[in-house]
This record gives structure tokens, C-alpha cells and sequence, in this order.
């Protein structure tokens, strides 16, 4: 058993309330959210081989409402794991590429003339699907940045004084390189922090990279990807992922978690109250996926380090999130989980 791990609760605790006073979700609702975040994970894991792992985080962002950021050195397959995600998903997708002119009209949408041009109707822009996937969001300058991340964090956007809502589900998933490479323009703090996770794929592995380059991996299986569910289908999983139960015990470990963040010698800014939040959402849809209606400690830390390792500021001025996954472990291992 693992350290994290307890002994699971009784059936009975299928019907009591959570912590928000909501219902706890039915057999029957876990199940069916379980197996929809599990066949994302098995769909994305069959393009991005050997890391399972992100996978899983992936698929728990868009399981409880979360928005992902893939950052890594080009070249690694960031743009491949972000539209094997949306291929997964399913419902409208849109790609928008990063540049310096993208304006934030042309993301969130514009007033165009109607008719004898008198009128003014609005245009939606590409952020209106189910699924974006934003390649090299530190590309764009700051203004765009801020339309966007406002916009997915609403769900609505706002021109002229007249509000339009996003589609539901929305999920964006967008990618950027290291902040030390030509041509970008760092996000700021606000801007990464309305992120659920940050991952980074990495070079694959030896077999694996010969599996890319003898064309047995990648674009093609890419092509071959159906959606595992209908839109509608993920509303409901999301409506049982925010009826899973966390105890008092398992809440107080995350907030000493981020308390360590904050308390951590090499932290000058530590993890914020929202980055707990994301925690708390994305250990929920990592305890259905493991056919759970509660939160258990393992949940917790298999999320805890991709869900605030960007949100730290370090005294040393180094804004890496590989800096920033240190720290998070390091706080993982000194702060003890509760035992029941």
C-alpha cells in the first residue's frame, strides 16, 4: 500500500454530502466518469508513448474544469500532445497560433459591419469551440495573453458591453517554450496562475524515439484518434467530479502544502489560494479515475507537484518550472499526510 494511501471508506459514503453541502455522486455517476477520464488517458498515452503520466494529468484538467499548459524545448512533441488531447475530447476545435501581432480581437473575437454597414454584429473568434489549442502562447504579447486567459477563465467574452458565453464544455490546452528562448515574452504571474497544470513532456525515450522516427508513432495515430465521448457527455462527468468528497483532513494537508511553498528558503512567492484549489479539483478527478467518490492523500500527490510548481516565484529570480518541481517535491516529502 502506498504511503498515501488509505483503506477505502465504506459503500455508505457514496450517499452522504461533501464538503460543499452538494450530494455525493452515485456508483453509477463515478463509473461513468471514471471511464470517460480513463479512455482520455489510454487515447492521448497511444500518441505520447511512455508517459502515461501526463496523460493522466491531462485528462484530469479536462475532467474538472482546469486548463493545461505544456511547456518544454521545441521539438519534443508539445503541439502533438495538445491536439491528441483535443482529438480525445471531441466537440468544435480550434488551433490558434502564437505571433507578436495577434491582437486580442483575433482571438476573442471583433465587431464586423452588418448589412449597409450601419450595424455592427459580433464575430466570434477562434477561442469559440469546445477544444483550443493555443500553440506558443508566450509568442503573443502580453495584452493577447491577458484577452485569452480572462476569456477560458470566464467562460465568456465581453465586447462592446455585451457578454458571450464560450461554449460548454471549454477547454484550452496551450504550450510554450522556456522563457530563455528568442522571440518569447514570459507570462506573467496573474496569466500562469490561471493554468490548473503545467506539464513537460520531455524527450521520449530511446525505443520510443525510434518508434517517431520509423513513422510507427505520432501524426498518424494522431489521424486514427476518435473522441472518446460526446460533449455532453463530459458535462455530466465534470457535474460528478465536483460532488467527490474531501475531508477536513486531506483539505488541511493541501493548505500546509501550500503554506510549505510559501515557508520554502528558496521561495520568494509562494503557491496561491487558487493553486490549491487547482489541487483539490484535479486529486477529485484522480479519485474517480480510480473508481472513488472521495479524495484519498495518493490522489492529492500525484497532482500536487504539476499543479503548483509554476506558481512560485524563487528568490534566485529563476522562473523555471523545473526550479519550481523541485520545490513543490521537496515540500511533498517534508509535509506529512493524514493518516485517516
Amino acid at each position: 500500500m502506498s504511503l498515501f494511501t488509505r483503506p477505502p471508506a465504506p459503500a455508505t459514503a457514496l450517499a452522504g454530502p461533501n464538503a460543499d453541502g452538494l450530494p455525493a455522486p452515485t456508483s453509477h455517476q463515478v463509473t461513468a466518469a471514471g471511464r470517460l477520464g480513463t479512455a482520455l488517458v489510454d487515447t492521448v498515452a497511444t500518441v505520447v508513448a511512455g508517459r502515461r503520466d501526463i496523460a493522466e494529468i491531462a485528462a484530469a484538467c479536462v475532467l474538472s474544469r482546469g486548463h493545461l499548459l505544456i511547456e518544454d524545448i521545441p521539438g519534443v512533441g508539445k503541439t502533438l500532445l495538445a491536439q491528441s488531447i483535443a482529438a480525445a475530447v471531441g466537440g468544435t476545435f480550434h488551433r490558434i497560433q502564437g505571433t507578436v501581432d495577434l491582437l486580442p480581437g483575433d482571438v476573442t473575437g471583433t465587431l464586423v459591419p452588418e448589412g449597409d454597414a450601419m450595424r455592427l454584429r459580433f464575430r466570434p473568434g477562434p477561442i469559440f469551440a469546445h477544444v483550443v489549442v493555443f500553440d506558443e502562447l508566450n509568442r503573443t504579447n502580453p495584452r493577447t495573453q491577458a484577452a485569452l486567459l480572462e476569456a477560458a477563465e470566464e467562460s465568456t467574452v465581453t465586447v462592446d458591453g455585451t457578454s458571450h458565453a464560450l461554449p460548454d464544455p471549454f477547454f484550452l490546452v496551450a504550450t510554450q517554450n522556456p522563457i530563455d528562448m528568442a522571440g518569447t515574452f514570459r507570462l506573467g504571474e496573474g496569466a500562469v496562475d490561471r493554468f490548473a497544470a503545467v506539464v513537460s513532456p520531455g524527450r521520449p525515450a530511446f525505443d520510443d524515439e525510434v518508434a517517431v522516427i520509423a513513422g510507427r508513432r505520432g501524426r498518424r495515430q494522431l489521424s486514427e484518434i476518435d473522441p472518446v465521448a460526446a460533449p455532453e457527455h463530459l458535462v455530466a462527468a465534470r457535474a460528478t467530479i465536483e460532488q467527490v468528497t474531501i475531508t477536513d483532513g486531506v483539505s488541511r494537508w493541501i493548505v500546509e502544502l501550500l503554506d510549505a511553498t510559501r515557508r520554502h528558503p528558496r521561495v520568494r512567492l509562494g503557491a496561491s489560494t487558487r493553486g490549491g484549489l487547482a489541487v483539490a479539483g484535479l486529486a477529485r478527478a484522480i479519485a474517480v479515475m480510480r473508481g472513488r467518490p472521495f479524495v484519498v492523500p495518493d490522489d492529492v500527490a500525484t497532482v500536487v507537484v504539476p499543479a503548483l510548481a509554476h506558481r512560485l516565484l524563487l528568490v534566485d529570480g529563476d522562473g523555471s518550472t523545473v526550479a519550481g518541481r523541485d520545490v513543490v517535491a521537496e515540500c511533498l516529502h517534508q509535509v506529512r499526510p493524514p493518516t485517516a
